[in-house]
């Protein structure tokens, strides 16, 4: 038995699922199943065609199709709920496995996604069908971050989805056809028996290189051809990739609020704390002072929620006027801060953003984290309650921070992670004397993974750039980018820890590879 038919089996036992679905068992139709699963992993594409004559030969008003195919070192599974009358995707979910074993763990969560998926009301989105792709030939990885992709616009709850057919220009055939009342049935099924999806999702990956690759997709009206939303990424690891997919489904997908004065402002973050997961643009036409509003920017934690943040053409400032931290991100909330966005922390003694447990930020550029008395974001929050939160920094500078204690930049406490892949760590100061702290640019008591991005001229007692002081939880890992010109009172103007002799002191370039969990020429600190 193959993972499709184990995994097939767990999830039509699952008992979320059979709370609200009445699952019939496939005995009677095992060979078209298996049909629809060979085509599947053969094409990376559903057959919707294949899945009505299956769900009419059930008597069923769902049905449940699976893809299972590699995602890097692990596989990919990503499971879709169709309608029979008008194959409307209503609810997807997907995760990555490396064994088997895992998926009857995971199963669970991804039942109860998907229920609350498929309850949403999607009779008044704009319909959306959603294209094959192209990717370059044999590339599996490539295929299954355009199946992601395609999920995670469905769970975003902007457009009702129909499944990926044909291509552009045989939808537009079809759509003038019906519009003039001419369908033909063999081609109905092209755009959802007759509910003429007016948008059409259309991708593309291209190669362009080795290992390096462009993903390009647009949202196109149908009948006249213009496109209303593109945008197209880069990304050389399937890990990027899977990143790559979330910055693209949130400009496709995201419902954009534009606020052009205060009190719009705070009606939109009340309006988008109290909606369900999707994703959300928050466009600031605007300077924003929470001066004299007694409230700063606090998400409700929320599952799948991913918000961003970003200014129009000219760069906005959300300044902090009250004596707490400007920002919090709480568990399943990922807020992104876009282009032409400042957060100035206003020269108050707090920090600027505290990431708490379950929670992401992703950083990318044209951003602007500066002028705090304190850490600039703090990843695990305040009191040690943030296992499991994350901060990813592709781009833009968090400068100018000034921590009474550890960590002038970014403060990294035990069980977070810190990526950083692009950007700027400048001039911020860690004011505490003990070589138990410091830390001007980061300080790192969980991991922190750089593998792009400068750090420089930041100060502190110890650790100017870094400091990782206790070497049995702290973890960094360099595997490029640029840490120099940073100013230690006493040890480590680069990097410092409390391992003794094993300190770095000069400038550590791209091609230093350093990790303070291993010993030898490559990992140890000169």
């Amino acid at each position: 038995m193959d993972d499709g038919e184990t995994i097939a089996e767990l999830f039509s036992f699952d008992q979320t699922i059979n709370s609200v679905f009445a699952p019939i068992p496939r005995t009677s139709i095992n060979s078209a199943i298996r049909r629809e699963q060979s085509f599947q992993m053969s094409s990376g594409m559903t057959a919707p065609e294949t899945i009505s004559r299956l769900g009419r030969q059930l008597g069923a008003r769902y049905i449940v199709a699976g893809t299972i195919t590699n995602l890097g070192t692990q596989r990919l599974l990503v499971i879709s709920i169709m309608r029979i009358d008008n194959l409307q995707q209503i609810a997807g979910d997907w995760r990555s496995y490396t064994d088997i074993g895992e998926i009857q763990d995971k199963l669970p969560e991804m039942a109860r996604d998907i229920i609350a998926s498929s309850r949403k009301n999607t009779s008044r989105l704009p319909r959306l069908a959603v294209l094959p792709f192209q990717t370059p030939r044999g590339d599996r990885e490539a295929d299954a971050l355009s199946q992601i992709l395609a999920v995670e616009i469905v769970r975003s709850g902007t457009y009702a989805v129909y499944p990926r057919t044909k291509t552009l220009e045989q939808i537009q055939t079809e759509y003038q056809n019906q519009y003039n009342g001419d369908t033909a049935d063999d081609q109905a099924i092209v755009i959802g028996r007759g509910d003429n999806p007016l948008l059409a999702l259309s991708g593309a990956v291209r190669s362009l290189g080795s290992n390096r690759r462009m993903f390009n997709v647009a949202i196109i009206n149908v009948e006249s051809g213009v496109q209303l939303k593109g945008d197209t990424v880069n990304y050389n690891t399937i890990e990027e990739g899977v990143e790559a997919i979330w910055a693209l489904s949130s400009k496709l997908a995201s419902i954009e609020y534009i606020v052009t004065n205060s009190d719009s402002f705070w009606r939109t973050l009340s309006t988008i704390d109290g909606a369900g997961p999707g994703n959300y643009t928050i466009v600031l036409n605007c300077n924003i002072n929470t001066a004299g509003t007694q409230r700063n920017i606090r998400f409700a934690a929320n599952n799948r929620k991913l918000i961003t943040i970003r200014g129009d053409g000219t760069e906005r400032i959300i300044t902090n006027g009250n004596n707490s931290t400007l920002i919090e991100v709480p568990s399943g909330v990922t807020l992104i801060l876009g282009n032409n966005l400042q957060l100035n922390g206003n020269n108050i003694e707090q920090s600027i953003i505290s990431i708490l447990g379950g929670g992401t930020l992703r950083m990318e550029t044209g951003a602007t984290v500066t002028g705090a008395r304190d850490t600039g974001i703090k990843i695990g929050g305040e009191l040690g309650d943030g296992t499991g939160a994350s901060f990813t920094m592709n781009g833009g500078t968090i400068s100018n921070n000034k921590a009474r204690r550890d960590g002038g930049g970014v403060r990294v406490r035990r069980g977070t992670i810190f990526s950083m892949t692009g950007g700027t760590i400048t001039g911020n100061e860690s004011n505490s004397p003990s070589n138990a702290q410091g830390g001007g640019g980061v300080y790192v008591v969980g991991k922190f993974i750089m593998s792009g991005g400068n750090i420089i001229n930041n100060r502190a007692e110890y650790g100017g750039g870094i400091s990782i002081p206790e070497t049995n939880d702290g973890i960094f890992i360099k595997t490029g980018g640029t840490i120099e010109k940073n100013y230690a009172g006493h040890e480590g103007r680069q990097v410092y820890t409390l391992f003794i002799g094993v300190k770095r002191n000069r400038a550590a370039g791209p091609t230093d590879n350093l990790e303070t969990s291993k010993y030898g020429s490559s990992g140890e600190w000169e």
